[in-house]
């Protein structure tokens, strides 16, 4: 399989992580034509957005969230989904609550980075969204080694990346560390750094990152 990617990106890192739950080898690649807006790499995902998974068969699989659940239903062992049906909704609200309440608002405030032309007010009303998403994610979040149950899975493949994201914005405006706001969230944060998986997966993507705003200056 490919994954086309940039170890930098912590959609990518989602990707990856459920990869290495399942013991699955890959090829990590960046976009042909060095662009995701290159015609190469529009041809093969119209989206024009990272990740994307093409498997050996040909399938091209695009959207994070979505080849997560292409390997588990291909891979189905060991699973990322818990079978029981109550794990598996508080699996589904700890994803939708970040991505709905939270992800929105730090898209927006990518667009607020240059400190020259940022605009404080939308700041404060995007940074107060993200927060509420933070709130409610910590609500669903279990007080276990994991996001839910005993063993990692996808609410962890979705979840531990989106926190690095939060500590990289944290550092861009000057928040300290806002995830220690959230206690479940804190609590977990420390434990799957902690997972050898997990920690490896969080480490690359977070010096990664470090590398691009280096040289970014």
């Amino acid at each position: 399989m490919k994954l086309y990617a940039l170890a930098l990106s912590p959609f990518a890192a989602r990707v990856r992580l459920a990869l290495r739950l399942k013991g699955l080898d890959y090829e990590m690649l960046p976009p042909p034509g060095g662009s995701t807006r290159s015609p190469d790499y529009l041809a093969i995902n119209p989206i024009g957005k990272l990740p994307v998974l093409v498997t050996g068969d040909g399938l091209t699989v695009p959207e994070s969230e979505v080849i997560i659940d292409y390997l588990e239903q291909r891979f189905p062992d060991p699973p990322l989904i818990p079978a029981d049906p109550a794990r598996r909704v508080r699996m589904g609200l700890i994803v939708r609550a970040f991505e709905l309440y939270a992800t929105p608002a730090l898209f927006r405030l990518f667009g607020q980075m240059d400190p020259a032309t940022r605009d404080p007010a939308r700041c404060e009303a995007e940074i107060l969204q993200w927060r509420n998403g933070l709130a409610l994610t910590d609500h669903f979040v279990a007080d276990g080694p994991f996001a839910v149950g005993d063993a990692p899975g996808k609410a962890d493949c979705i979840l531990l990346p989106s926190l690095l994201l939060c500590d990289v914005t944290a550092g861009i405006f000057g928040l300290g560390d806002i995830v220690a706001d959230y206690p479940r969230l804190a609590g977990y944060r420390e434990k799957a750094r902690a997972h050898a998986d997990m920690g490896a997966i969080w480490d690359e993507t977070a010096d990664a990152l470090r590398r691009w705003r280096e040289a970014a200056g």
